[in-house]
């Protein structure tokens, strides 16, 4: 991303957590989740705050240079040693520190 992003409730800057596709449509009471699979999905550039904890989800090809690979795990950065790692570890792999996402 060009330049940085700060957090609208904080003012600290904002760290890219992944790409994601959010799905469209809505559960009906006639065709139950039909609708959802037609609906499609949109793809989305999510940011989190590491002071607050916001989220800020924008549309993802706003942000084409954030360099995330299709399928990557989100990642965390962690507050003791402020290694970045993988969202779904529920302790930084590095110094040991709970993940406060987890």
């Amino acid at each position: 991303m060009s330049g940085n992003l700060n957090c609208l409730r904080c003012g600290a800057e904002m760290e890219f957590i992944a790409r994601e596709k959010i799905q469209l449509g809505q559960t009906g009471w006639l065709l139950g989740d039909l609708g959802n699979l037609l609906a499609g999905a949109l793809e989305t550039a999510i940011f989190t705050c590491p002071k607050c904890g916001k989220l800020e989800f924008f549309r993802g090809d706003f942000f084409d240079d954030e360099g995330e690979e299709p399928g990557r795990i989100a990642q965390t950065r962690c507050p003791q040693c402020g290694v970045l790692y993988e969202m779904d570890y529920p302790k930084c792999p590095r110094c040991g520190a709970k993940n406060e996402n987890w």
